[in-house]
């Protein structure tokens, strides 16, 4: 279990590195600049994501909790959509104009991150479907 959890804390601090690094370095380098706080973007999913499976991993181990993480991580998927809007309110909602190239760079940490949690909480759900 301790394995498992160190694994996925260093996958996404890599990924968050590695991503944001290169994702800064673009913008910086073609001279672009963006309204958004990018690097506060990637904070936020690498945080979230890294505590969805961590949790995912804790509950794999309880009997009560192992047949229904499918829809558990449906309504955490909504619930970390929600913090989102929550924590970024004023960049989504409230800014006059979000154009659409800000729109698309907020979307790709994501992207990013859903894919890495998407394929750890698949590994965690396939594992228990005997």
């Amino acid at each position: 279990m301790i394995k498992k959890i160190v694994f996925y804390i260093i996958s996404f601090l890599v990924l968050f590195t590695v991503s944001s690094s290169v994702h800064v370095f673009i913008f910086n380098s073609m001279a672009l600049n963006l309204s958004i706080p990018l690097v506060s973007v990637y904070l936020f999913h690498f945080v979230i994501s890294l505590f969805i499976c961590v949790g995912f991993a804790l509950l794999e181990a309880t009997h009560k909790w192992s047949h229904q993480l499918g829809f558990v991580y449906l309504f955490t998927f909504i619930g970390k959509l929600i913090l989102f809007a929550l924590f970024f309110n004023y960049t989504l909602f409230k800014k006059e104009n979000l154009s659409l190239v800000e729109g698309l760079n907020l979307l790709i940490p994501l992207f990013l991150f859903l894919f890495l949690e998407v394929y750890f909480i698949s590994k965690i759900i396939s594992k228990k479907q005997y």
